[in-house]
């Protein structure tokens, strides 16, 4: 049996990485293409054919909205499967609506995306259940607490995972990525909000609504 052709699309190039190194050590499945907007996914999707694109939501360029959108219009014999920051009730709708196949969460395990996969492959649908917030209200006040503290999605994913109390390399395997890597994401992320340990940044995510 041929592999499961797989195409990553998303604005960090570590969780990509992350993605192609745990599929590379797994049989059945192939890596065959990335890319870091929705404009150069469907170009490079143009000239290849693969089973299973992984779509970012919170891409420069074109959105994932916008990109799913233009993929089921005009291939939609792919299975796309969302990978997304947020539990929003009506975004996991939408999607759904718009003919993604599934849903996942980047906080997410490796066994979760295994299980998206295998499900959207079989033709049913994977999705989360939702929490039912407002929408647009979160994502507003997620853009403008990055912006006032100058920290990246990355840096506010990571400071949510550590007010679940999860060590940096249970966030590393979640994220893909080393655990030295969230290791200097933690040191830099304290140093930009001025603070001296992890209690202090629990205590200031749960102050603004972060956690």
């Amino acid at each position: 049996m041929a592999d499961l052709k797989i195409f990553i699309a998303d604005d960090h190039q570590i969780l990509i990485d992350g993605i192609i190194s745990f599929f590379n050590e797994l049989e059945g499945f192939e890596v065959i293409g990335y890319a870091n907007d929705g404009i150069n996914l469907l170009r490079d999707i143009a000239v290849k054919t693969p089973d299973i694109i992984l779509l970012d939501l919170n891409m420069p360029k074109l959105d994932g909205i916008s990109t799913l959108k233009k993929l089921k219009e005009n291939y939609p014999n792919i299975k796309v499967i969302i990978l997304s920051n947020y539990h929003q009730s009506q975004l996991i709708k939408e999607t759904k609506s718009l003919g993604a196949s599934g849903y996942i969460l980047k906080n997410g395990s490796k066994s979760d995306l295994l299980t998206a996969i295998e499900t959207a492959q079989s033709g049913k649908l994977y999705f989360p259940e939702a929490e039912e917030v407002n929408l647009d209200t979160q994502l507003v006040f997620t853009d403008e607490f990055m912006k006032k503290h100058q920290l990246t999605k990355r840096e506010v994913e990571i400071i949510r995972l550590v007010c679940e109390e999860l060590s940096s390399k249970e966030i590393g395997d979640k994220l893909f990525i080393a655990e030295f890597t969230v290791t200097t994401h933690r040191r830099n992320i304290l140093s930009k909000l001025g603070l001296k340990n992890t209690p202090a940044l629990i205590n200031f995510a749960k102050q603004n609504g972060i956690a």
